[in-house]
């Protein structure tokens, strides 16, 4: 036998060879085959396979959350179904009068991403708080009039302790109060302020940053206009941390100048640059220098630990023996 018979089949697969079926096989395939139409079958399914997937995940996904605006109704603030561009237009910062409005606010309309915790008790937080400033304040002057009889060294020591100490009784009264809310600070040039705080809304109500955001009205101030961007925790640096990488992926920050990120219980105790010195205090509570430097260095401290496990496992997984 050839070899161009054995290619055509010739010789080895004969009309008569079991390899097709048998005859009421034969014919039960050739009745299939008659009886097949593309376009119909077709006409029933997809063709698609991402619409197939899209379909499948259709019926598989959870509901859609239920938004809710805790500005609903208030002129100064976004509204449902107003778009970012939408909300800038009919509130513009740069030419929106302090007269109409204090602030031009945006809250987060999603269930996770907008503060749903207890009601804050601003006034009984302001009233025992400066009590405490006062009570520190009576307690520093009392070292300085001591310091005659110490060392330059132990007076200084001994201030510091005491800024510690009113820190920390600052955050005990403002976790008891339930004063827990901070926020970065922007603060874009009027050239640029319109296209941040765009941004900056947009983010707010597609749950990327965090509960809410404002931004300054015109008050005939030249220069830059102050923009608010708040988390729900100033003790949460994960999520502080999170806002401000959001913020620099927006392009809003990372670059040029540090922004800084003041907790709110030291605004509503009037701590600024200004007053925190003489409490032996900071104003704001981090920078996004400082944040973004210890998380760079966070993951390449990471990185040589993750690939000596896989080493580990690797060498683990083999016979020392073979090692030889």
């Amino acid at each position: 036998m050839g070899e161009e018979e054995m290619l055509i089949g010739e010789g080895w697969i004969s009309d008569d060879s079991s390899f097709y079926g048998d005859e009421d096989l034969q014919a039960r395939l050739s009745s299939l085959c008659d009886e097949y139409s593309p376009s119909a079958y077709w006409a029933k399914h997809k063709a698609n396979v991402n619409d197939i997937i899209a379909e499948a995940n259709a019926t598989t996904s959870l509901p859609a959350p239920e938004l809710f605006n805790l500005g609903q109704g208030q002129s100064n603030f976004w509204q449902l179904g107003e778009t970012a561009a939408d909300f800038v237009k009919r509130l513009p910062p740069l030419s929106t009068s302090r007269t109409i409005c204090e602030w031009i606010w945006v809250q987060n309309p999603y269930p996770q991403g907008r503060d749903i915790s207890a009601s804050s008790e601003t006034v009984e937080f302001m009233s025992r708080g400066q009590s405490l400033l006062q009570r520190s304040l009576q307690i520093r002057n009392d070292i300085q009039a001591e310091s005659a009889s110490h060392a330059k060294a132990t007076t200084s020591r001994t201030l510091n302790q005491e800024s510690k100490r009113l820190q920390q009784r600052i955050s005990d009264l403002a976790v008891e109060t339930n004063v827990l809310t901070g926020k970065w600070m922007l603060f874009p040039e009027l050239a640029d302020l319109s296209r941040i705080w765009r941004l900056v809304v947009d983010g707010v109500i597609n749950n990327r940053l965090g509960p809410a955001a404002k931004v300054a009205p015109d008050d005939g101030s030249p220069g830059s206009r102050l923009i608010c961007v708040y988390t729900k925790d100033f003790r949460d640096k994960d999520d502080v941390l999170r806002v401000l990488q959001e913020l620099v992926t927006m392009g809003v920050a990372g670059t040029g100048r540090p922004i800084y990120y003041k907790s709110d219980p030291y605004t509503l105790l009037d701590i600024y640059r200004e007053t925190a010195a003489k409490y032996g205090l900071q104003a704001s509570l981090y920078s996004s220098q400082n944040m973004l430097a210890e998380a760079s260095l966070a993951r390449m401290a990471a990185t040589p630990q993750k690939k000596q496990s896989r080493l580990d496992r690797m060498l683990e997984s083999h016979d020392p023996m073979d090692l030889d």
